[in-house]
C-alpha cells in the first residue's frame, strides 16, 4: 500500500503556545511559552550537570549539590526557601539526572517573580554550610538504602552499566555509599563553582508568562549578569561496550524476580529512535501490545510487561522488562525471545504501525497539557540542543513505515543482549542459553 494511501486520515496538528528565546551577555540562556489560557507559572532553572560530568570520586556530587542548594542561602533560612513558595499555593522541588539538574516552581501567575527569585537565590547564594553537608549525607545514605530496595532501580543499574559503560553514564546518579562518605565539603563547593555557571544554565518557563519582563528580571538577579567563570567541557561521545558477561544476576531475597532484557540502543539525536520508538509501543507498550497480550492475557504469567527506549547524547539502550514468580522467568524469555525473532524476521503489520502512530500520537499531545511539562521539554530541549518542534517530532513519527519498522527490528533485536536479573537465585547457564 502507497505510503500517501495509509495517510489520508486527518491528523490534528499539535497546537503549541508562543515560544520565544533570548541569551543574555552572560550566556544564560531563556525560553519560555506563553499559554494564554493558562493562570499558573511553572519556571524551571536547567544546569547542563550530571552523573555524566563525575569523576568517579565525584559520583553523586550533583545530586548532592542539589541538596544542600536547598539548605539556605545569605538571605533565606532553609525554611524560608520552600515557606516563601508554599505560603502561595505553590510547588518546588529538583532532581537530579545523568545529563542535567533542574530546579523548579510552579505559582500563579501573579507570583511569578517570586518563584525566580527565590530558585535563582539558591542556585547563585547557597552557604553550603559544613554541617547542612554533614546533615545531607545522612540523608542521602538513607535514599540510596532506598533504592538498592527498589528491584526495578537494581536491575535498571545492572543493565545500564553493562551496556553504557561511559565515564558517568554507567554510574548512579545518586552515587554509592563509599563515593558518598567520601565527598567533602570543599569538593562539593568546587563542583557548584565549576559547573553553575551562566553559560550552563538554561531558564524555562510556560504557562502565564512574560518573556521580556523574565529577561529583564533574570538580568538583575544574582551572577547571572556575570559570564561564565570557565570555560564549559562539552560531552565525548563514545561506542557501546559489551565486555561484561550477558547475564547480570544480583541475588536479593524478595518474592519476585525482576527482569530486564536490554540490548544497545540509539542515542537521543539518532534518527532510528522514530521507528524504534513506534516499535516499542507495538511489542510493549500498552495492555494491547503483542507481550502484553500474550504474557499477561493468554498465559497469566506476570502481571505486566513493557518494552522501551532510555536515551542520552552519548549512549542509549532499549529493553523489555517485566516482573514475575521465579519459576515463571524462563518461560517469560522464551516467549519473548520468541516473540523479538518474529518481529526482526517478518517485521509488523499495516494495521500495528497506525494504531502505533495513533497511540504515540495521544499520549504525546496529552503529556504536553500543562505548562510544567511543556517547561520541562523547553529546559531539556535547549541543554541538548534540540530545536525540533513537537509538531515536527510527530510528523516524523507519521513518515515511518514498515519497511522501516522492519529494517531497524532485524537490526535492533540481533545485537547481542544483557540480561538483568534482580531476585531469587536462577539457574544462570539455562539462561544464558536463552539469551544468545
Amino acid at each position: 500500500m502507497p505510503r500517501s494511501a495509509r495517510m489520508t486520515k486527518a491528523v490534528r496538528p499539535y497546537l503549541g503556545g508562543q515560544v520565544r528565546r533570548t541569551v543574555l551577555p552572560s550566556g544564560l540562556r531563556v525560553v519560555t511559552e506563553r499559554m494564554p489560557h493558562s493562570r499558573t507559572f511553572s519556571v524551571g532553572f536547567f544546569v547542563d550537570v550530571g552523573s555524566v560530568r563525575e569523576s568517579p570520586n565525584l559520583n553523586g556530587a550533583s545530586h548532592f549539590l542539589e541538596h544542600v542548594l536547598f539548605k539556605g542561602t545569605r538571605r533565606r533560612r532553609p525554611e524560608e526557601i520552600s515557606a516563601a513558595i508554599e505560603s502561595v499555593g505553590g510547588d518546588i522541588n529538583a532532581y537530579t539526572t545523568k545529563e542535567h539538574t533542574c530546579f523548579y516552581a510552579r505559582v500563579l501567575g501573579d507570583d511569578a517573580d517570586l518563584a525566580v527569585d527565590v530558585l535563582s537565590d539558591m542556585i547563585t547564594s547557597s552557604q553550603i554550610l559544613s554541617r547542612e553537608v554533614q546533615a545531607e549525607r545522612t540523608v542521602i545514605l538513607d535514599e540510596i538504602a532506598m533504592h538498592a530496595d527498589d528491584p526495578v532501580e537494581a536491575v535498571q543499574e545492572l543493565v545500564t552499566s553493562a551496556l553504557l559503560p561511559q565515564p558517568g553514564l554507567g554510574s548512579p546518579v545518586i552515587g554509592t555509599e563509599q563515593s558518598i562518605a567520601a565527598l567533602s565539603r570543599a569538593q562539593i563547593v568546587r563542583h557548584w563553582q565549576r559547573n553553575y555557571h551562566p553559560g550552563s544554565i538554561v531558564v524555562a518557563a510556560a504557562g502565564q508568562v512574560d518573556h521580556d519582563h523574565l529577561v529583564d528580571l533574570l538580568d538583575r538577579l544574582g551572577d547571572f549578569g556575570r559570564p561564565a567563570r570557565r570555560p564549559h567541557v562539552p560531552l565525548v561521545s563514545s561506542g557501546p561496550g559489551l565486555d561484561r558477561l550477558p547475564l547480570l544476576s544480583d541475588r536479593r531475597p524478595f518474592e519476585q524476580a525482576t527482569v530486564s532484557l536490554a540490548f544497545p540502543g540509539p542515542k537521543l539525536f539518532d534518527q532510528e529512535r522514530f521507528p524504534i520508538g513506534l516499535l516499542s509501543v507495538i511489542i510493549g507498550g500498552g495492555m494491547s501490545s503483542r507481550l502484553f497480550v500474550e504474557v499477561r492475557e493468554r498465559r497469566g504469567l506476570a502481571y505486566g510487561i513493557e518494552a522501551g527506549e532510555t536515551s542520552y547524547s552519548t549512549g542509549g539502550l532499549w529493553s523489555v522488562d517485566w516482573q514475575s514468580s521465579p519459576d515463571k522467568v524462563e518461560e517469560i524469555l522464551i516467549l519473548v525471545r520468541a516473540e523479538l525473532e518474529r518481529v526482526a524476521e517478518h517485521g509488523v503489520t499495516e494495521q500495528e504501525l497506525e494504531r502505533a502512530k495513533g497511540q504515540l500520537r495521544g499520549q504525546t499531545v496529552l503529556s504536553y497539557e500543562g505548562p510544567q511539562s511543556r517547561m520541562a521539554r523547553l529546559g531539556t530541549a535547549e541543554l541538548t540542543g534540540d530545536n525540533r518542534t513537537v509538531s515536527q517530532i510527530l510528523d516524523t513519527y507519521d513518515h515511518v513505515d514498515t519497511a522501516e519498522i522492519g529494517r531497524i527490528a532485524a537490526t535492533l533485536l540481533t545485537r547481542p543482549a544483557v540480561l538483568g536479573l534482580v531476585g531469587p537465585k536462577r539457574p544462570t547457564k539455562r539462561l544464558e542459553k536463552l539469551i544468545n
